[in-house]
């Protein structure tokens, strides 16, 4: 579906802040349609004994661990450390990650990714909500440290003391750190899954491909205290947007930012403020105050 990594906006407002993804990031065939925890239904009955403690959650896979396929033949090996959603199946315990499989000539890297199976217990180390929403909120703020930063739109490097990316490609790393994987496109971030905490957003109709939506109630506000870290905090451009291949969207979603804690946020957007350093910490209210009020809230992490 997606290849991975690279962002840009005009605009004191955000006039392009998440546009669909150009590039399209390798994926298995099986990605989506055999999610995590899709057999995890008859784990009682299909699980060998001992099994039962490894329930769908978050797993701390071990770096280099042993991956196979549901067929049990072996695949590569897991890579660096990191967190990932899984759940027992008959193959295994059964993880979704992104493993490397090079970069293309501007540097981005690739990914396949779809499901893995693991079969070493010592590699099934369970992993919190707590610890899940770190990772993610961690990487999204490392990406906020960087010397160089780039918004380009549909952009999603990360390097070693740079980073390109637009607010949706932001989230998208962010999230591919414990192996969920989203669309790199607003609309789809706030509407493909996830539980929605608040949302002031109604559809009005399609407009060349995007879907169109309309405020419910200005007077209505998001409950900061409902947030958790890691949620991802939807806003409306107040004018329509163009992104990168020409769609238009009339008043629909188009910024994405995550939730940190405190009444922080962090997002990767350009067009106001310091726009050498696009990809940074806001204080939620202020931002409320003087840009864009939050219109939905979805949290992915639960």
């Amino acid at each position: 579906m997606k290849k991975l990594i690279i962002l840009l906006s005009s605009l004191v407002m955000l006039s392009a802040c998440g546009g669909a993804d150009s590039s399209q990031q390798e994926v298995t065939s099986q990605a989506k349609d055999n999610a995590p925890g899709a057999e995890v239904s008859a784990a009682a009955e299909a699980s060998p004994a001992g099994y039962e403690k490894y329930p769908e959650g978050y797993y701390r896979i071990p770096a280099d661990t042993q991956l196979y396929d549901r067929e049990g033949s072996e695949l590569e090996k897991s890579g660096p450390e990191r967190l990932a959603r899984g759940a027992w199946s008959n193959s295994g315990l059964q993880v979704t990650l992104p493993v490397e499989t090079g970069t293309n000539e501007l540097g981005e890297m690739h990914y396949r990714y779809g499901d893995f199976y693991i079969k070493d217990e010592a590699a099934m180390i369970p992993a919190s909500l707590e610890e899940a929403r770190e990772t993610v909120v961690n990487y999204a703020l490392e990406m906020s440290r960087k010397p160089m930063q780039t918004y380009t739109l549909s952009g999603e490097y990360v390097g070693e003391n740079e980073t390109k990316s637009d607010c949706s490609g932001m989230t998208e790393l962010a999230y591919l750190q414990i192996g969920l994987y989203m669309e790199h496109y607003t609309v789809a971030q706030a509407n493909n899954g996830g539980q929605v905490i608040f949302d002031n957003m109604e559809y009005v109709r399609e407009d060349q491909g995007n879907e169109v939506y309309k405020v419910k109630d200005e007077s209505l506000n998001v409950d900061y205290s409902q947030l958790k870290k890691g949620d991802l905090l939807f806003f409306l451009c107040p004018i329509n947007s163009a992104s990168d291949n020409t769609l238009y969207t009339d008043d629909g979603i188009g910024h994405v930012a995550m939730y940190i804690g405190d009444g922080q946020m962090v997002h990767f957007t350009a067009g106001y403020g310091d726009t050498n350093h696009p990809c940074r910490t806001e204080d939620l209210a202020d931002y409320e105050s003087r840009v864009l009020k939050v219109r939905k809230a979805v949290r992915y992490i639960f």
